[in-house]
């Protein structure tokens, strides 16, 4: 009987640690640290400068950083503030759900997604809104961005 519990207890111990560390692969994969210090821009003067834990948009001679992590952050236009929860964070594909909680924003998803060769990234949401920015060697025009 000692022998079967034994073997039992082993096996458990096996099969709860195998699962920790597949949860642990799933978090070392982070968007913003892969592609940092990289700068981004549209064919009609939209901005993208990635950061390690956030990102300066810049448009029109106007700069916003927006950080990566879940928290409550304010939008481009004043009195808009949005919650902001993280729902996927890999090495070329990021998402976020936003909730409007003062202005007029929309809440949905949005995400920043890098092609297979790194020269190309694509900003999407909910509503349609589909951004091309190709990766520059330019200097990013943005200095006062602020959240």
């Amino acid at each position: 009987m000692k022998v079967k519990i034994s073997i039992f207890l082993i096996s458990l111990i096996l099969f709860t640690g195998c699962g920790d560390e597949e949860d642990s692969l799933s978090n070392d994969i982070d968007f913003f640290s892969n592609h940092a210090g990289s700068v981004w821009a549209t064919s009609n003067n939209w901005w993208l400068r990635i950061n390690n834990d956030s990102s300066d948009e810049y448009h029109n001679g106007k700069c916003v950083n927006f950080p990566a992590a879940d928290g409550i952050y304010n939008g481009w236009d004043e009195g808009n503030r949005f919650n902001q929860t993280i729902i996927r964070n890999e090495a070329n594909f990021v998402s976020w759900k936003l909730d409007y909680i003062e202005g007029t924003g929309n809440s949905g998803t949005l995400s920043y997604s890098v092609n297979a060769t790194g020269n190309k990234l694509t900003y999407n949401n909910i509503y349609g809104e589909d951004y091309v920015y190709t990766k520059v060697n330019d200097t990013f025009p943005g200095t006062d961005c602020k959240n």
